[in-house]
């Protein structure tokens, strides 16, 4: 792909809508249909605008901070707006503002995003008008790669800068682009969110027609039809299309690659590693079974050479060379794991930055910071022992306090009963967080009664090619598959089904026994439903990798962001309007379509 790039920058530099960064030279279909050929080289540049750095409102230089990639902030953006992640505090990284549900504007990401998307959109436009559908299994198949990224790049859109569907059809979407007669309206106008969905819908329905009888280009990091039917599953989800959910989803099981040991539908369990370079299971690469697609990073990528701690390992990772080690897990996300200590997926992404200190045990809880009513850090007290009856007993600012060891819903927790506890209380209890001790680190990291973040590493991004910082991020795999079928089936009161699918994903993950889901045991663990088992299992198996955000909100939740972290300690609901980002004000003052309110 890397020397096809510089082609696709002269080819295909068009930007968004009107909104023009910088001047370029574009080449029309017209131009694609007397050199078929092209077609070839301005396909695989779609694939390189997913992780490539390109320069863009005026800028000359690609890689002025090493910041401005796709998939960077595609990963950022959905990840931090959910409860999953917790930052250590104020940083220049654009990333702080759609954490705090703040997004600006003005801001790269929200620049980058919108622009790229649609430069990937124009793109597909140029390919599809331009490649000739018949001609031969391979083209067809090249043309249905061209639709599925269309498809893709509108719905990240509509999801990113547009009110949840289940918010209602007819609000504003984003302006929607289908065939290259689409550019020549001067006046741009934002398409109802439902218009955007269906066009989305129908262009994966043509994607998946063209590759039905076609084969892969390559790997994993290359779509395929299988791509389409995983990503049309998705959206059914997000339109409450359940039944054609579950229709694509039981289509697909058939698909999952048979590998050793694999059990009933070929899912590798964790911990077994079929690629010698996979240090944990589903692993992020392009050699995973596991894997749909996903956008494929080697070491010679221009962006990891030149920008090894902008990846996104780096901002969840420090191993004390590289990476930022920014986004911790949150403690809520800790404790739905801790329920069942023998799950591998815990083991394979949770890493402290320093070995426990000899069995000993702190408690993290937390505590308003001095700045701001609004945000809270950890009160950390390392050094500890249970007594016999299971309580800890621990001093913060020269008083001791009890940890009482109490079981809810058949999981332990830990709380202190005394009314003069300084921690921030939730639902009228104190609670405390146990956690193996991970030492007296110093100025940044764990502290006694210090104030400050606990960090608590994940490391699912990182390791691939024996490099800390290397992924390549998958954004579809199999386990989504399994579990999307999930939620539909309990949607349509197919709640054993939905039930089996879940312990499919406990199984591989090395969960037995007790610790598997029944319609006997699932309301005692304190769920009220069938969907509320598979949303939990979904916010496990899916973590940090972007769905979170829309699992909350697309089944109307309000997400629950009470735990430590500098963002405001409160709910957030799936009709507040800081849900549809803030597209971006050159855009605004360009095409002159309606912002989002505030």
């Amino acid at each position: 792909m890397k020397k096809i790039f510089a082609f696709l920058i002269a080819a295909l530099a068009l930007a968004s809508c009107k909104m023009d960064f910088y001047q370029s030279d574009s080449m029309t279909s017209s131009q694609l249909k007397d050199n078929p050929a092209s077609a070839v080289y301005t396909t695989d540049g779609i694939y390189s605008m997913f992780k490539d750095a390109i320069a863009y409102k005026g800028e000359s230089e690609a890689y002025p901070n090493g910041r401005n990639q796709y998939m960077r902030h595609y990963f950022q953006i959905t990840e931090l707006r959910s409860d999953n992640v917790t930052i250590s505090g104020v940083t220049s990284d654009p990333f702080i503002h759609p954490y705090d549900y703040a997004d600006v504007p003005t801001e790269e990401n929200m620049y980058y995003t919108w622009w790229m998307a649609y430069k990937i959109i124009y793109a597909a436009n140029s390919n599809i008008d331009a490649i000739e559908a018949g001609a031969s299994a391979e083209t067809d198949h090249m043309l249905g790669e061209n639709y599925f990224f269309r498809a893709l790049a509108h719905f990240h859109l509509v999801t990113l800068y547009a009110m949840p569907y289940v918010c209602g059809v007819d609000n504003p979407g984003v302006i929607l682009h289908q065939g290259m007669d689409s550019y020549s309206n001067d006046a741009v106008t934002r398409a109802k969110v439902g218009d955007v969905y269906e066009a989305v819908v129908n262009d994966l329905q043509e994607a998946i027609r063209f590759m039905a009888d076609g084969t892969p280009r390559g790997d994993h990091s290359y779509v395929s039809v299988d791509a389409a039917k995983a990503l049309l599953a998705r959206v059914y989800l997000y339109m409450e299309k359940n039944q054609e959910c579950l229709d694509i989803c039981n289509d697909l099981m058939g698909h999952i690659p048979a590998v050793a040991k694999s059990g009933d539908y070929g899912l590798l369990p964790y911990g077994e590693l079929k690629n010698p370079d996979q240090s944990r299971y589903p692993a992020h690469t392009y050699n995973s079974d596991e894997t749909i697609w996903c956008v494929k990073m080697d070491v010679s990528d221009k962006f990891f050479v030149d920008h090894p701690t902008s990846s996104i390992s780096s901002m969840y990772f420090n191993n004390g060379d590289q990476g930022w080690g920014e986004h911790y897990w949150s403690d809520i996300l800790i404790d739905l794991f801790q329920r069942y200590p023998e799950d591998k997926r815990f083991a394979a992404y949770f890493l402290m930055p320093k070995p426990t200190n000899d069995g000993k045990l702190m408690v993290t809880f937390p505590i308003k910071t001095k700045d701001t009513n609004k945000n809270c850090s950890s009160a950390i007290v390392n050094g500890l022992t249970p007594k016999a009856d299971g309580s800890i007993d621990f001093t913060y600012e020269k008083k001791t306090y009890t940890a009482v060891p109490t079981t809810v819903n058949t999981y332990t927790e830990y709380y202190v009963n005394d009314a003069g506890f300084p921690g921030i209380k939730v639902d009228g209890k104190a609670r405390v967080f146990v956690r193996p001790d991970g030492g007296n680190v110093g100025k940044g990291g764990v502290r006694d009664n210090g104030g400050q973040y606990a960090i608590y590493y994940n490391t699912k991004f990182a390791g691939q090619d024996g490099q800390a910082m290397l992924t390549s991020p998958v954004f579809l795999r199999w386990g989504e598959v399994i579990l999307n079928r999930a939620e539909a089936e309990a949607k349509l009161g197919q709640d054993q089904k939905a039930l089996d699918d879940v312990n499919l994903i406990r199984q591989r993950a090395g969960l037995s026994g007790d610790a598997l889901m029944t319609s006997s045991n699932y309301k005692a663990r304190g769920y009220d439903s069938i969907l509320d088992v598979v949303l939990d299992e979904r916010r496990m198996e899916l973590c940090f990798e972007g769905h979170r955000y829309f699992d909350v909100f697309r089944n109307r939740r309000k997400m629950d962001r009470r735990y430590v972290g500098y963002h405001a300690f409160d709910f957030i609901d799936y009709t507040d309007k800081r849900l549809a980002l803030q597209i971006p004000l050159d855009e605004i003052n360009s095409s002159g379509i309606e912002q989002n309110p505030r």
